[in-house]
């Protein structure tokens, strides 16, 4: 058997801290989820028709997508003191940016580790990473699949197909990996953060396969992280700002690496350097361009963001849909920013209490996960899944449910008063009028639109109860100022990981399709 390598990434969201994240003074709270993104590299084959010992193939093939526009092929070419990397096929199937800069940047990394290792000789350095890309047997290259999981795509059209509602009890009768119609582009997205969880799973895979870095086999969650997870986060950050056009927050690309923590962004000034060089697809092997490497910027020690571990408590859940308004969303953020920097005074305001507001829920959740071990922590939750958090009760881990209750309102309120002095839809009316109506479900905590806001998405915390989750989904199913699709996604600590093939339902049929 060919060797592979699978790596998967979690999806995210973005319970507290939209905008905000985007200041360094100011922290997040991201939440992964159960959903992932998967990348495998399998070694192609020797073939007559790639014989030469100077050049590679590297497919990468979207595999949910149509493979006659989503398959996108590169060679890797020694050239004297330079690796070229040109795509073969870009007349057929055009540039997919994530997927081409992710590779290139990975290619450049391996190629500047391999270089330390072998004490700065660039050729050496350069003829090696090729052999490794080749693999052991001398095959062609290397063939790179991806696969989401359902989740991180609009499955309305799929579930259409079935004559199936969209609910999540129809969602489990969907193939794992279900085939998608149309190209990427022309595909809705739930927005759980795909580009930032394909980037990450894409650039560990190839590291891994490569023999680059070396990652634990188990969950990356508990423990500090190693320098080969670090670096894979400074890698994927650098890639995905670089596809991006721009240096972003970064908390999707924390949390596909790390899982579930409360982020604080990293200065813009650490890839700087690296943004402001010019693009090119070309490695050089020449010493006399060491100025140019990517790898010291890389380096974790010259990074500033943080991470704190956090998780939710036993016995909550984290439920999402899958939101359309029949509305666009654009881009807000910079209208954001833009009313941030006109009306500083009252923007400072807001910006602050919503910060207290986020770190008061942070606190309290941390306060719950610290009780859990109470002999009454199971009891209250039962008893709080027939109700809807109002007044006062004994119990301390009631009074923290009530409080996290009030607390998800507070942020709700000053979101739409944040919708309403910039002119941007964060929380807009419809989705305020769903909001309200699924935190009046006995057993919901509260709610709220994750990350930038908008018509995209909605997310509740309830109690984890199957009475509470199908109440939850008879009242989306029965609503009708929007259509509003469930998705199966629930909250998840661990972050990117090594994936067996037999251990990921569907993985190996999806694989094979073509």
């Amino acid at each position: 058997m060919p060797r592979q390598t699978i790596i998967s990434s979690p999806g995210k969201v973005l319970l507290a801290g939209g905008y905000l994240v985007l200041d360094r003074q100011f922290s997040g709270l991201v939440v992964a989820t159960s959903s992932r993104f998967y990348s495998c590299v399998t070694d192609l084959p020797p073939s007559d028709e790639i014989s030469s010992t100077n050049r590679a193939t590297i497919s990468v093939r979207a595999g949910q997508f149509p493979s006659t526009s989503s398959t996108w092929v590169y060679t890797l070419t020694l050239s004297g003191e330079e690796l070229v990397l040109e795509q073969t096929n870009e007349a057929e199937v055009g540039k997919n940016k994530f997927i081409a800069i992710s590779l290139l940047k990975t290619l450049e990394l391996a190629y500047e580790k391999i270089e330390q290792e072998q004490g700065g000789d660039g050729v050496k350095a350069g003829e090696e990473l090729l052999r490794r890309v080749k693999g052991e047997t001398g095959g062609q290259g290397l063939e790179v699949v991806v696969l989401a999981d359902n989740d991180f795509y609009s499955q309305r059209e799929q579930l259409a197909a079935l004559s199936l509602p969209p609910r999540l009890s129809s969602l489990p009768s969907l193939q794992p990996f279900t085939q998608l119609p149309r190209p990427i582009p022309q595909t809705n997205k739930t927005g759980l953060g795909s580009s930032a969880a394909l980037v990450t799973s894409l650039v560990t895979s190839l590291l891994s396969h490569l023999s680059i870095i070396s990652l634990p086999s188990s969950s990356t969650s508990s423990g500090s992280p190693s320098t080969d997870l670090l670096l894979v986060h400074s890698l994927a950050q650098y890639a995905h700002c670089l596809a991006q056009g721009k240096v972003g927050s970064g908390f999707d690309i924390s949390s596909a690496v790390f899982g579930t923590h409360i982020y604080r962004r990293f200065s813009r000034s650490v890839l700087t350097p690296l943004m402001d060089k010019p693009p090119t697809s070309t490695i050089s092997l020449s010493s006399s361009t060491a100025t140019s490497k990517a790898l010291p910027w890389l380096d974790p020690s010259e990074w500033d963001g943080s991470t704190t571990p956090f998780r939710l408590p036993k016995g909550l859940r984290l439920i999402l849909a899958d939101v359309d308004a029949g509305t666009d969303t654009p881009s807000f953020v910079g209208k954001v920013l833009e009313w941030r920097k006109r009306e500083a005074e009252k923007a400072t305001e807001v910006w602050k209490g919503l910060d207290k507001a986020n770190m008061q829920l942070e606190k309290l959740l941390s306060g719950l996960v610290e009780r859990e071990g109470d002999a009454d922590y199971d009891a209250t939750l039962r008893w709080a899944a027939e109700r809807k958090f109002e007044g006062h009760a004994e119990s301390e881990t009631a009074d923290l449910l009530i409080e996290v209750r009030a607390t998800l309102l507070v942020i709700r309120e000053y979101l739409r008063e944040m919708s309403e002095l910039s002119g941007v839809p964060i929380e807009p009316p419809e989705q305020t009028r769903l909001l309200d109506a699924s935190s009046d479900v006995p057993g919901v905590l509260g709610g709220g639109v994750p990350g930038a806001g908008g018509y995209d998405a909605i997310f509740l915390l309830t109690i984890d109860s199957p009475d509470v989750i199908s109440a939850v989904d008879d009242l989306w199913s029965s609503w009708t100022e929007m259509s509003v699709c469930p998705l199966l996604a629930k909250q998840s600590d661990g972050g990117l990981r090594i994936e067996s093939l037999e251990d990921v339902k569907g993985l190996k049929e999806a694989l094979t399709r073509v």
